[in-house]
């Protein structure tokens, strides 16, 4: 009950929710990040079963952890489709094995990051299991390399730009702070208090421009996200993805063998999404074929193609 007053107005200085109140969508932004890479998929930059090394050397440096702590080389290398999939073995940003290895630090550029998170063993081989992961800023800086563009610049120039997102960001500007809302947690004495996640807060603009979970945004324009994938990759007269490509981002692709690992009746798709495969283990009334995800702040978005 406490949440969900919070969710009425910003508790801390009794201002109401608006349409122009801004969040921190956190994981929904993989998505936004799958959708740039599947708009670079589409004009042939890349095929999804290539290595990433490719374009991310680095990549082609990891090793896989055994059982007893030591370490060999991968199988296979990880492919651009491994990174979407949450199959290529890396790790989630806030794990234990990240933050000794100082792994994630929101005043590190893209390409650091990278060179950090090679340094820390895969968990598996790519490939043979899912792990919700860091990869999706690994898919950032993928974007850069192959467009030839900064992460923000081409998700402005390519997805938010054309869909009229316009606040949606990596950061809040001074003159927009007073619609940034706040996010609570449980205090002591039974009420709430106020609680900034990020040693960086997202009032500064940051170096990492993080595809997992930078983004700010509000309800409107995430709206507008969302019927795009609805609408198979157009809104308002303009074509962000092709039919076609929305329709592969937004089923189950994990194979068999990974699938029957998940509970919930759910799998995942390249869009970075969880999808219903069935729907009596799913339960809640939940269909087939529906996509959805959601973000450590408390938000999220899903879409019933039917």
């Amino acid at each position: 009950d406490h949440l969900a007053a919070a969710g009425v107005q910003d508790l801390e200085t009794g201002t109401p929710m608006s349409d122009r109140s801004l969040f921190r969508i956190y994981s929904m932004t993989k998505a936004v990040t799958a959708v740039a890479v599947m708009i670079l998929h589409e004009e042939g930059r890349f095929e999804l079963t290539d290595p990433a090394s490719r374009w991310l050397p680095e990549l082609g440096r990891v090793v896989v952890l055994q059982p007893d702590g030591s370490t060999r080389p991968p199988v296979r290398p990880i492919t651009i489709e491994h990174l979407l999939l949450h199959t290529a073995g890396f790790s989630h940003r806030s794990s234990s094995e990240y933050r000794e290895a100082g792994v994630r630090s929101r005043r590190d550029s893209l390409e650091e990051l990278v060179a950090k998170i090679v340094r820390v063993p895969l968990r598996f081989d790519p490939g043979e299991g899912y792990l919700y992961s860091a990869s999706p800023t690994v898919l950032g800086r993928l974007v850069e390399v192959a467009s030839g563009m900064p992460f923000d610049e081409f998700l402005q120039a390519r997805v938010l730009g054309p869909l009229g997102m316009s606040d949606t960001g990596f950061w809040v500007a001074p003159e927009d702070q007073a619609r940034l809302t706040t996010v609570y947690q449980h205090a002591d004495d039974g009420g709430l208090r106020p609680y900034e996640i990020e040693e960086l807060p997202f009032t500064e603009r940051p170096a990492l421009l993080e595809g997992a979970v930078g983004l700010v945004s509000t309800v409107p324009d995430f709206l507008r996200f969302g019927q795009m994938l609805a609408n198979g990759g157009e809104l308002d007269g303009v074509r962000i993805l092709r039919e076609e490509t929305v329709r592969r981002m937004t089923v189950n692709s994990l194979p068999p063998s990974i699938l029957a690992t998940r509970r919930g009746g759910t799998g995942w798709g390249l869009a970075n999404v969880s999808v219903v495969v069935d729907e009596a283990a799913a339960g809640s009334g939940a269909r087939a074929g529906e996509y959805r995800w959601d973000g450590s702040a408390g938000t999220e978005f899903w879409v019933d193609p039917e």
